[in-house]
């Protein structure tokens, strides 16, 4: 699959996404449950860790850009990706929790100042089950399909420990729950195994 095909499907996937996700947030404004437990507020609040939180899209697209390579696996993730992005959507539209960030404040510096932007663009009403987690452990599943991954375990291992800090990330900023995280695992799971069994597994064998 050539490089250019493959940024034509990466751009109308981010596009979609934001379009949702923003679109969600301007329309569904209502803060109806709060998960917050006792385990959350014993969690520190973070704020240099943004800058992990931020990671998530250039991560995802260097990925599918040079590490997937073969044409059944790059369209078998974009499946998955579109199906994470259903699913999270009927979350954020059906289950609108609020995440009390205000508790929180930033510092006066430049990971305080990102993260103030973030918060911005970010609200706080659509955490369950949490985006980032979602994708980040999504990737980390698909590429362990990737050739070069299965000839490398140390690649694999690198996905995990990323995928893994994006995970806390979302918890020491205060954007998301703990329940928020596991979650957006067990979705990311329920992605993965559906696109390995109705694209990828299918697309391999008429190949």
């Amino acid at each position: 699959m050539s490089l250019v095909t493959k940024t034509k499907y990466l751009i109308l996937f981010i596009f979609l996404n934001l379009v949702t996700y923003f679109g969600i947030q301007f329309f569904i404004t209502a803060n109806e449950y709060d998960l917050l437990t006792q385990f959350d507020l014993h969690i520190p609040f973070i704020p240099e860790f943004v800058w992990v939180y931020h990671t998530l899209v250039p991560v995802i697209a260097l990925t599918m850009l040079v590490l997937v390579k073969k044409k059944e696996l790059f369209l078998s993730a974009m499946g998955a990706f579109g199906m994470a992005t259903l699913a999270l959507s009927v979350f954020y539209i059906v289950f609108p929790s609020f995440y009390p960030r205000d508790s929180f404040q930033v510092t006066a510096d430049i990971s305080g100042f990102v993260l103030e932007w973030t918060r911005l663009i970010d609200g706080a009403h659509n955490t369950f089950p949490s985006g980032h987690v979602t994708f980040a452990w999504l990737l980390t599943f698909l590429v362990g399909l990737a050739n070069c991954v299965k000839k490398n375990k140390l690649i694999y291992l690198g996905f995990f420990v990323w995928a893994s800090l994006i995970s806390v990330s979302t918890v020491v900023l205060k954007q998301h729950y703990i329940i928020d995280v596991f979650s957006g695992m067990a979705l990311a799971a329920i992605c993965y195994f559906l696109s390995k069994v109705m694209i990828f597994e299918r697309l391999q064998n008429s190949s």
